[in-house]
């Protein structure tokens, strides 16, 4: 791919060849940043880059950014980030190098994603009938926080499980009154992606939460949250995910501040009477 697009690039202006060689030397980060994002990082405008991916014979930025990762991907596998991290292997190791990552990709997430898409995504969470979640194998764990967080304030969700025998007969019933909130980052899930597919042909409404508008939950979804994941381990990195959820259910409870209180005290009168938390005070003490 690097040598196809060199021997596109000899009638590209200084600028554009400027903008090419920082994809190429930053090329995990570069193929989740957004157009807007990317001039940002080299200091051109929006139109720059997209002119530069027309330039390169792409129908847009995104076109360029997706055949970028499918040429690429392989080098997300786990392998390959061990490898990658070991190549510096005093940075990695620090502390605040890899706190510092994590801070990035938390506020990566202002400038990925909008205060418009954001609202309409808490306006449908309160909207739907019922609520699927999709997230499977490590993107599991955020659909579990999710599913309790919603279920808190009194909503009808449900989690796909990730079984090998009946997971499409889990879907058979979904249709135009459900939601589903698709969870997903890379190397993405393909049980994920057939689930989201199906989904979208029973006119469902979509929203994922992954990391970049390529991803390709975005070509089945209404609505795109951006939660960026880059880092040093050989594990995703589910810090922002883990927070943009957070802000989602605690921004649901502000809004409709009744309907989350009265579901609180049916839950807490629940838990009370069936004696589900610890109290120091009726417990008895421990033996010696």
């Amino acid at each position: 791919m690097k040598d196809l697009l060199k021997s596109k690039s000899e009638g590209l202006t200084t600028t554009q060849k400027k903008v090419l060689k920082y994809i190429f030397n930053n090329l995990e980060s570069s193929i989740f940043l957004t157009a807007s994002a990317l001039g940002r990082k080299t200091g051109v405008s929006e139109a720059t880059i997209v002119r530069l991916a027309q330039a390169l014979g792409f129908n847009g930025f995104p076109d360029f950014q997706r055949n970028l990762r499918s040429h690429f991907q392989e080098r997300l596998t786990t392998v390959s980030r061990l490898e990658k991290t070991l190549e510096h292997p005093e940075s990695s190791k620090s502390f605040i190098h890899i706190l510092n990552m994590e801070m990035k990709n938390i506020s990566g997430m202002a400038e990925a994603n909008s205060e418009k898409t954001f609202n309409a995504a808490i306006t449908q969470l309160w909207k739907a009938k019922r609520i699927l979640i999709v997230g499977l194998r490590s993107a599991f764990s955020l659909a579990v926080y999710l599913k309790f967080g919603l279920r808190f304030l009194g909503k009808d969700a449900t989690q796909l499980e990730p079984t090998c025998w009946d997971t499409w007969d889990q879907l058979i019933s979904i249709g135009q009154q459900n939601l589903v909130v698709a969870i997903s980052f890379p190397r993405y899930s393909r049980m994920t992606i057939n689930a989201v597919a199906y989904a979208r042909e029973k006119q469902c409404k979509i929203l994922s939460i992954t990391d970049s508008l390529v991803s390709p939950l975005t070509t089945y979804s209404d609505w795109t949250l951006i939660a960026p994941c880059q880092s040093y381990s050989y594990m995703d990195s589910f810090t922002a995910p883990m927070a943009l959820i957070h802000i989602l259910l605690t921004t649901m409870s502000l809004e409709k501040p009744d309907r989350a209180l009265q579901a609180f005290r049916n839950l807490e009168e629940i838990w009370d009477r069936q004696d589900i938390y610890y109290s120091s005070s009726s417990e008895k003490p421990p033996l010696p």
